[in-house]
């Protein structure tokens, strides 16, 4: 994978992964990332997303990330890695000899670049948020239930812990 790669799991139904996925592209797009989705056998998805030309790619300053969502007992493990490096190593062979004037952008782009991970995740934790919420609140408890702030779902009244994602009631 890339150079700078983070992953979490999210407590939250397997059925939200469609809507992480929606507001990762969302986000993106309007940025000017290229998309290219992948559906995978499990239910979840990799996401492909590059931004620059030709230009930047030459120069090493051409952006790869990475996103894969899969399912997990608990929830949705969300992994993003940026490709610098493999987008970078000759450009800055070249560039450090040739043209080092053209150092000082890169490695302003390569610092832009490495937060490109950690956002994909805000997206995603955001995203979980809005999905579960809802859904806790509108099932209304019966007498001597409880549900899950995490998850959602139906737990005894006297539970300690969820019996779905194990999340402190």
């Amino acid at each position: 994978m890339g150079t700078f790669t983070s992953d979490k799991v999210f407590t939250c139904p397997k059925s939200c992964i469609p809507e992480i996925e929606s507001a990762i592209i969302a986000a993106f797009e309007p940025e000017g990332f290229e998309i290219k989705r992948f559906s995978l056998p499990n239910g979840g998805f990799e996401l492909s997303m590059t931004k620059g030309g030709m230009f930047k790619a030459v120069v090493g300053m051409k952006s790869a990330l990475k996103v894969t969502a899969n399912p997990t007992p608990t929830g949705v493990q969300i992994e993003a890695g940026i490709g610098i490096f493999g987008q970078q190593a000759l450009p800055t062979v070249v560039t450090m000899f040739v043209f080092w004037p053209v150092m000082i952008p890169q490695i302003w782009g390569m610092i832009q670049q490495s937060k490109l991970d950690d956002k994909v995740l805000e997206i995603a934790e955001s995203t979980v948020q809005n999905y579960v919420e809802p859904i806790a609140l509108t099932q209304q408890p019966d007498a001597g239930t409880q549900f899950c702030t995490q998850c959602g779902a139906k737990n005894p009244s006297d539970a300690k812990f969820c019996n779905k994602c194990g999340a402190k009631l």
